[in-house]
């Protein structure tokens, strides 16, 4: 309830007409119908009258408005006070001058500030390479390019980027994901990694003494003495 309601509600609570309370306060009726519609502003001097013909105070007037407004933006400490008394000892140019500086300071100080644009690091990567699927040829006859991806602590960790082609580790992941791979030559059980076997790569979990695909439509690999395998790296996420 704004405060042109609680005045009509204080004049109603006392059983005064709009005409007795504006005869009271030395005003025509039609501005007290503006205090009470809003449309016109009560001085201080009126304000005063209204308080103490309807025995109200400015607590109950004003407590909708005061709800939104914070104790700490009425206290002025003596810093304070002495630069209000310093301004208030200047002359229109000098007032003129302090009011210009704290617009642009303010303006300054409440500007929002643009995110610096993010930095990028550059990776090699292979677009055909790691299979998850029946097996590609890695590094040898293939095209390395260069991908950038944000300055992250994950993404410095990896060596390198190999597209995954095929189905066999879904639903971890995809025919075309994007995979940061940390070369490393040996990897735990349990393990995600890229794998090449006989010439051929392959994105597996490594187990105990097979390669296992997540997907169960795809068969795991089982590895002889025979094979050549070599553990490229592990995979440590995807982009």
């Amino acid at each position: 309830m704004a405060y042109q309601d609680r005045i009509r509600e204080a004049r109603n609570a006392v059983g005064m007409t709009q005409e007795q309370l504006a005869n009271k306060l030395g005003i025509a009726t039609s501005t007290l119908n503006g205090y009470e519609k809003g449309y016109r502003e009560p001085n201080i001097s009126v304000i005063s009258k209204i308080l103490a013909i309807l025995n109200i105070d400015a607590n109950y007037l004003y407590q909708d408005e005061m709800e939104d407004l914070h104790i700490s933006d009425f206290i002025i400490n003596s810093n304070e006070q002495s630069l209000i008394k310093k301004y208030r000892s200047l002359d229109g140019y000098g007032r003129k001058a302090i009011n210009n500086l704290l617009e642009v300071e303010y303006e300054r100080c409440n500007t929002v500030i643009e995110e610096d644009t993010p930095l990028y690091i550059t990776k090699p990567y292979y677009t055909v390479g790691a299979s998850a699927g029946n097996g590609e040829y890695l590094f040898d006859d293939l095209d390395c390019t260069a991908i950038s991806l944000p300055d992250t602590p994950l993404n410095n960790k990896a060596d390198l980027v190999i597209a995954v082609r095929g189905h066999s580790m879904e639903p971890t992941y995809y025919d075309g994901d994007k995979l940061l791979v940390k070369k490393q030559s040996e990897l735990n059980i349990g393990d995600i990694g890229v794998f090449i076997i006989n010439g051929e790569s392959f994105v597996k979990e490594l187990g105990k003494d097979k390669l296992i695909s997540h997907n169960k439509q795809y068969q795991d690999i089982h590895c002889s003495d025979y094979d050549n395998m070599i553990t490229v790296g592990k995979v440590i996420g995807s982009i």
